[in-house]
């Protein structure tokens, strides 16, 4: 295994939402997939992400209740364009920009941003500690 194309999360393993699926869901869908994050399509395009520390930060400086809160779409919250991969790239590469962004999962994409899976930190140091 020596690029994303080996160790990404696709078909049922990948959370995906559309951008009026509202925060309650995209917590469940996170909680279920245990990757930390939501990539959120419109059709097969990736159009933005939605990060559970982004829901933290949400929840600190909203002065909505929660039910308010969980109410919200993926839309009004969602970080747009978010970076991605694409599937040919080398697990050495995807390390070296998850680590300089910061980024734990990161969505792999074609080049018309057609969603194709995600990467998630420990898929990496998994493929590359086995490999």
């Amino acid at each position: 295994m020596s690029h994303i194309a080996d160790v990404m999360r696709t078909g049922e393993d990948n959370p995906v939402a559309e951008e009026d699926t509202c925060v309650r869901d995209l917590l469940e869908i996170m909680d279920e997939k245990k990757l930390g994050a939501v990539c959120i399509v419109d059709e097969d395009k990736l159009v933005g992400i939605v990060t559970d520390g982004d829901l933290r930060r949400l929840i600190l400086r909203t002065q909505d209740t929660l039910a308010e809160l969980f109410m919200r779409s993926a839309k009004k919250i969602m970080n747009r364009g978010p970076k991605t991969i694409s599937p040919d790239t080398t697990l050495q590469e995807c390390l070296k920009l998850l680590t300089k962004n910061r980024f734990w999962v990161i969505p792999v994409a074609d080049d018309q941003k057609r969603l194709l899976g995600m990467v998630h930190m420990q898929d990496l140091l998994h493929a590359t500690l086995v490999d």
